[in-house]
């Protein structure tokens, strides 16, 4: 069985359809018109052609991280946390936090104490 040879795109072309400047329709590009967004920000930067770009900071959400201990290792970080008046997370992302690791503010914080045999 033998590979047909494909014809490849030039990246300019690729480029141009990635960046949403033409759409392709069969080999031939076509201009996208524009939409609302496009008319809007040309509208903005002739307006004011030196204002920065809008920055959208990105939401830190929550997200799970699981790690498998021993049930010895999770007796001994259950007891260290109580002592110091802490969750077991909020004792770990202390001990990270003070190794140099950036950790954000709301997980440094003391939420809800479960102690560890009330699970």
């Amino acid at each position: 069985m033998a590979l047909k040879p494909r014809k490849r795109p030039d990246a300019s072309e690729i480029t141009a359809a990635a960046l949403g400047r033409v759409s392709t329709d069969g080999g031939k590009s076509v201009p996208v018109p524009k939409t609302r967004a496009d008319q809007a920000l040309e509208t903005a930067r002739s307006v004011n052609p030196r204002l920065p770009p809008a920055e959208v900071v990105p939401e830190d959400k929550a997200v799970n991280h699981n790690m498998r201990v021993r049930t010895s290792t999770l007796r001994a970080l259950g007891k260290a946390a109580e002592e110091h008046g802490m969750t077991v997370k909020q004792f770990i992302m202390r001990a990270v936090a003070d190794k140099g690791v950036a950790v954000a503010p709301t997980d440094l914080e003391n939420g809800k104490i479960t102690p560890w045999r009330d699970r």
